[in-house]
């Protein structure tokens, strides 16, 4: 038997296993057909290859392995010490907890009705107002970047809807995610509308809990309506087996603002993809991400930026540190669409190699296809640098302080913006609990 035949016989098993689990799922028949579309698509494609440019540095095997199996719903106990461990110490946010991608009411917080910030459990919007959600839920396209988005969609069960009325500057949401158990697979997606003029902050921390061989691959789907803004955090720390994807869609309408940041500090496995598309005058987007990889982790970044307006702003940084044997990865696009004259792009790729096995791609990409545009890029790898450490040294600090202060000084751009202090503080405590152990920042933080 081929490899081609092996994997098609693979596929039709798994498309047969998903019509048997699809009935537990909520929604009704609109949803049920909606998830066969979405799967019948993924199985007409097939996975990626490496001959995909934003998938040639993945392990794909691993992915195929893991990707192709059928979620498990039973629940999985968690002890409330593991629950505590893992939350961010944040004051002033409402937090969701979801384990295995279902929201577990008695770890979360209830939200007023009036507050103008309306969160739902998805489970529970789909079987209320299935057909809502079929109109704002679309299926992704066919390309290879949103395979991932195509596989959520056809197991989509649970995760949050989160509303802000036009005006109003909601509380933040801190909204954690724990994988546990062996052999788990879950599919969460969060869907955020923010109505005109609205403000919002949304922490999604991305936890996998003890050795268990987990995966969840979540799909975050944004809409900015005139003149909102909107502050996302992403955080990923996954476990030594675990695999965590996140694919991250939005689109923004005029005057309104994005700033997102991707934190990806562990994970056997850990990936994260924005796709944003800048549809009104003067909306922006700010994206900023770090990677900071160790041992055998495989950490990846992924952006598409669209301009599709006129006099619309884009800001990408990246930040990679990969130490040990292991191996970041970074590809970002921007594209400048016909018609997006007066628009501004600017790019900034630096990643920092700790050990001599150690691995970063980094591929920042400009594509302009209109004049009067405003464009930059750039991209560095080295070491650190040696004159300056042997500064450090001359003045008294021991070498490991002095390399702390140098990779903390090298990450800190990509964490400055952030607009809560006390947010701030905990990323930067857990990137420098992250770092190896010759490098680590102790009280530096």
């Amino acid at each position: 038997m081929t490899v081609a035949a092996s994997r098609s016989d693979q596929l039709l098993a798994f498309a047969q296993a998903h019509a048997r689990f699809a009935t537990t799922l909520p929604g009704g028949a609109g949803w049920r057909a909606r998830r066969a579309e979405a799967l019948a698509r993924f199985s007409k494609l097939g996975m990626p290859t490496q001959r995909d440019e934003s998938w040639k540095y993945s392990p794909l095997r691993l992915l195929e392995k893991r990707l192709l199996e059928i979620p498990d719903p039973g629940p999985v106990p968690l002890a409330t010490d593991t629950v505590e461990s893992s939350r961010l110490v944040l004051d002033d946010v409402h937090t969701l907890v979801f384990a295995n991608g279902r929201l577990m009411p008695s770890l979360s917080d209830a939200l007023a009705a009036d507050t103008g910030l309306r969160c739902q459990p998805l489970a529970e919007a789909l079987s209320r107002r299935p057909r809502e959600l079929l109109d704002r839920i679309t299926i992704a396209d066919d390309s290879a970047d949103d395979r991932l988005a195509l596989l959520n969609l056809a197991f989509l069960a649970d995760g949050a809807t989160v509303s802000v009325s036009p005006g109003t500057s909601a509380a933040a949401l801190y909204l954690l995610f724990l994988s546990s158990g062996s052999g788990r697979s879950c599919h969460p997606r969060l869907v955020v509308d923010a109505g005109t003029g609205a403000r919002l902050r949304i922490i999604e921390h991305h936890v996998g809990v003890g050795g268990d061989e987990t995966l969840s691959n979540g799909v975050t789907d944004i809409r900015l309506d005139e003149g909102a803004e909107l502050e996302h955090v992403l955080l990923i720390e996954g476990s030594q087996r675990s695999v965590v994807l996140n694919s991250i869609f939005a689109q923004a309408s005029a005057t309104s603002r994005l700033s997102q940041y991707r934190v990806l500090i562990s994970g056997l496995h850990s990936r994260a993809s924005l796709h944003a598309a800048l549809l009104g005058r003067d909306s922006t987007v700010e994206a900023n991400s770090l990677v900071l990889a160790d041992q055998r982790e495989h950490l990846e970044i992924h952006s598409v930026i669209e301009h599709r307006a006129g006099h619309t702003c884009s800001t990408e940084r990246f930040r990679g540190i990969a130490s040990d044997r292991s191996r970041g990865v970074f590809n970002g696009r921007i594209v400048v669409h016909p018609g997006a004259a007066k628009s501004e792009s600017q790019q900034s790729s630096r990643t920092l190699l700790l050990s001599e096995q150690a691995e970063m791609y980094a591929r920042p990409q400009l594509e302009i296809l209109t004049d009067d545009v405003k464009c930059s890029h750039g991209a560095t790898t080295g070491r650190l640098d040696p004159n300056i450490l042997f500064y450090l040294l001359s003045r008294g600090l021991d070498a490991a302080t002095a390399r702390a202060l140098l990779i903390r000084a090298f990450l800190a751009d990509a964490l400055a913006h952030v607009q809560s202090a006390a947010l701030r503080l905990e990323l930067e405590r857990r990137i420098a609990r992250a770092l190896p152990r010759s490098q680590q920042l102790g009280d530096l933080v």
